[in-house]
């Protein structure tokens, strides 16, 4: 490589993580260099497209329509035996709020770390990594040849699969039942509940997961699964409990696909470590996936403005060690860590729940009103009516 290209922070992934760090960064002056391996941002779409409304005020983006397809009062569980549970948007999740058109989300935040100063590569993409002292010095493959990128801070952006932390020799393996397969529709011509999200629960529906689906506008929805890697033997088994969920269901089952999307995404604790010399890993990369809902999008956001206010200071100072970079650490912590463990505790006691209890469940507080409930109220709920279901829902609390 005979080119070389000498900035403070070179981002890698144009995703919602890459983006928010990339413009909080630029923000303070410093020089940015965001690169995306594909030809477009935002594209394909692997996601469900929900996300909170209070997501919007934290990275300071506008609600804008050309963006939010629809906005949401809450979401609706459904068990297995039908019973369904209505819950408002406080404690709905944080894939609750507004369904949004991803491409455009994702392009909106990467047009606003350019107005802040950064600059922007796509087709660009990273294929080697070496530690060069001072920074971190990176090959990146381009339509036109190769480039060599020199950084004094590298922010691993890179997703579910990323290379970056890999390369860095940060421990990034994950068991089977860490790992979520998914395969989302768009589907017109259905019947929808236009003012809620609605998630199907229990091993009818699909083992190990749960089926959503996301209303775009009236008619027209995003309905996919995610399926527990434990349950999937065979290469097309997400699809066939996918399709068999929608013929079996006769909202769903006279609708036309007009769009497929796919990948995998972990439901697994964070990353022991997400800085290094010289790195900072955020988002899907860092593993900040909620390991119960499998959404992403706010915990990655929240985790890149604590990482763009660290580099800023590391840059400052003129340390981009791992000792300067460990604010980081301790401020992504703070406010995504516990809720994570707790999910995660969740999500792998609820792999062994049955359907039955499942019903028991939802059913015992499908009446309550969910804005104010606490974890007091569904145990009493719960054991007033079904004793012997406590012990299930012990772990789960």
């Amino acid at each position: 490589m005979n080119e070389e290209k000498v900035v403070d922070c070179l981002v890698i992934g144009a995703g919602p993580a890459g983006s928010v760090t990339a413009r909080e960064v630029a923000k303070g002056g410093w020089s940015v260099l965001m690169v995306e391996k594909r030809p477009e941002i935002g594209v394909p779409v692997r996601c469900g497209e929900g996300i909170s409304k209070q997501l919007l005020d934290m990275i300071g983006l506008e609600k804008d329509p050309s963006f939010i397809s629809a906005e949401m009062d809450g979401a609706k569980i459904i068990s297995p035996g039908g019973h369904v549970l209505t819950l408002g948007p406080e404690i709905a999740g944080p894939e609750v709020g507004f369904i949004i058109e991803r491409e455009v989300f994702d392009q909106r935040l990467a047009k606003m770390a350019a107005r802040a100063g950064a600059e922007i590569w796509v087709r660009a993409e990273a294929v080697s990594y070496e530690d060069a002292g001072d920074g971190v010095v990176v090959g990146i493959k381009l339509i036109s040849g190769a480039i060599s990128v020199k950084a004094r801070v590298v922010v691993a952006a890179d997703g579910f699969e990323s290379l970056i932390a890999r390369w860095a020799g940060i421990e990034t393996k994950l068991d089977i039942k860490d790992i979520d397969t998914c395969l989302q529709y768009e589907m017109v011509g259905i019947e929808t509940d236009d003012r809620y999200t609605e998630f199907f629960v229990g091993r009818r529906y699909v083992p190990g997961g749960y089926v959503w689906c996301f209303p775009k506008e009236h008619g027209i929805a995003n309905v996919g699964l995610g399926v527990n890697g434990l349950f999937v033997n065979e290469a097309g088994d997400t699809k066939r409990y996918l399709d068999d969920f929608i013929a079996s269901n006769p909202r769903f089952s006279k609708g036309k696909i007009t769009e497929i999307n796919g990948g995998g995404v972990s439901v697994s604790l964070p990353l022991e470590e997400t800085v290094a010399d010289h790195l900072v890993i955020v988002g899907d990369a860092a593993r900040m996936i909620d390991p119960l809902t499998g959404g992403g999008v706010y915990n990655a956001c929240y985790a890149a403005l604590q990482a763009g206010k660290t580099i800023c200071e590391a840059l400052e100072k003129n340390d981009t060690s791992k000792a300067a970079l460990e604010p980081y650490e301790r401020r992504w912590r703070d406010g995504l860590e516990m809720e994570m463990a707790r999910n995660y505790i969740a999500k792998e006691k609820l792999l062994e729940v049955s359907d039955e209890t499942l019903d028991k469940v939802i059913s015992a507080i499908s009446g309550y009103d969910m804005k104010d409930i606490t974890t007091e109220e569904i145990l009493r709920a719960v054991g007033s009516r079904y004793p012997e279901v406590l012990k299930v829902l012990g772990g789960l609390m």
